[in-house]
């Protein structure tokens, strides 16, 4: 662990953390660099998180669905769309069905992550978190559990978060009202969350994170930690840092004392190859190309540095997402996009080297997202290929 000698605004520090007193405002430049030097490293004892890892295991993301949102009509101007009740999970036409836990289940998976636009439909005077998403997303997890398989909850796309966080130097004032409204939404969802067995859930902080500035990153990181922990003590923590999770940002966080939690990076290098069609050019497989080998390396070689185990090893760490849009569900066509071909061979490799060094991985995800989707759901059953690309042992 490194202790943070940084200050942090707005909320009382409750875990194995010291920090400075000198200053009560947040940099406006990117400090992940000298706050990565003026660390000390302490080993942590993370058998707790270390074996909710191994159970996450090989997982498969639910995205799409309470991630998404609607709009059918006229959408009340209000913050969050407060007031507008919308499709739910069946945003974007893609909602969880029941049996979806059972299917994943039997192809051999051990673990679902849940992406969910948690701030959507919230209320932005008394921040409470729109009750029937809540009740939904819980009665998935049952749904999950009752299969045997451990849950990732997610709070993901915080558009509002990232951007109050961006213009903190301008406007801090609309920054802490974003983070009251944050840490209010985690402490009713953890509430609520934590009725489910702490050995079948975790809970993700943020998912992707675009807050350019580490020291703002680790004052939203760290403050959501403290509710989650307070709401939830025996529940797995997971982390990302910025740049969108990635794995070599680890650098940037500040993480507490606390060996109950996961480190989640998320992979799709080259963007190039793995989203033609999304952003990139349609190039088929000229673009193809896979460093996992020496990336990962990497990655395993920064946590041991920054954040290692008292028993051997390092802070455990999971791939939250990974893919390849590609073949007949690629946005370039099956002709112009990756082929199934090279799909499989950058699979592969990326797994192979994730499970290598106990990463735990969750692929980028279940069915119906722009290409990535491994199952189909208009003739229900899994891509030719997908499951033997997924699982090589």
């Amino acid at each position: 662990m490194k202790k943070i000698l940084m200050p942090l605004l707005g909320f009382a520090m409750t875990t194995m953390v010291a920090c400075s007193s000198d200053s009560g405002k947040l940099s406006a430049a990117d400090s992940s660099s000298s706050a990565e030097s003026s660390a000390s490293v302490v080993a942590v004892d993370y058998s707790l998180g270390r074996a909710m890892n191994a159970r996450l295991g090989r997982g498969i993301n639910l995205g799409n669905s309470w991630d998404s949102k609607s709009y059918s009509g006229d959408v009340p101007d209000e913050p969050y769309n407060y007031g507008y009740n919308d499709d739910l999970d069946a945003g974007w036409g893609n909602p969880i069905k029941d049996g979806d836990f059972e299917i994943i289940k039997n192809a051999g998976f051990n673990s679902v992550r849940i992406p969910v636009r948690w701030q959507h439909n919230s209320n932005p005077t008394t921040h409470e978190v729109n009750p029937e998403r809540l009740s939904g997303v819980m009665e998935d997890v049952q749904l999950a559990i009752d299969q045997g398989l451990a849950v990732i909850v997610d709070f993901h796309w915080y558009q509002e978060m990232m951007d109050a966080a961006n213009n903190y130097t301008n406007d801090p004032t609309t920054y802490e009202a974003e983070k009251t409204h944050f840490l209010a939404i985690w402490t009713q969802v953890a509430t609520a969350l934590n009725t489910f067995p702490d050995s079948m859930l975790v809970l993700e902080i943020m998912n992707e994170p675009t807050i350019k500035d580490a020291t703002v990153l680790n004052d939203v990181m760290l403050s959501a930690y403290n509710v989650i922990r307070s709401a939830a003590p025996g529940k797995t923590i997971m982390f990302e840092s910025y740049h969108a999770a990635k794995f070599g940002d680890l650098g940037a966080l500040q993480l507490p004392q606390d060996g109950n939690i996961i480190f989640s990076g998320h992979y799709y290098e080259p963007y190039t190859y793995t989203h033609e069609g999304l952003g990139y050019t349609c190039a088929g497989d000229e673009t193809y190309s896979t460093t996992a080998t020496t990336d990962f390396p990497k990655y395993v070689a920064l946590a041991q540095s920054l954040y290692p185990d008292v028993n051997g090893g390092h802070i455990p760490m999971n791939m939250g997402e990974f893919g390849v849009a590609a073949g007949a569900r690629s946005q370039c066509g099956a002709d112009n996009g990756p082929s199934e071909k090279y799909w499989a061979l950058w699979t592969k490799k990326t797994i192979a080297v994730a499970e290598k060094y106990d990463i735990s991985w969750t692929y980028w995800a279940f069915t119906k997202v722009s290409g990535f989707e491994a199952y189909d759901r208009y003739n229900n059953v899994w891509y030719s290929g997908i499951l033997d690309a997924l699982f090589q042992n």
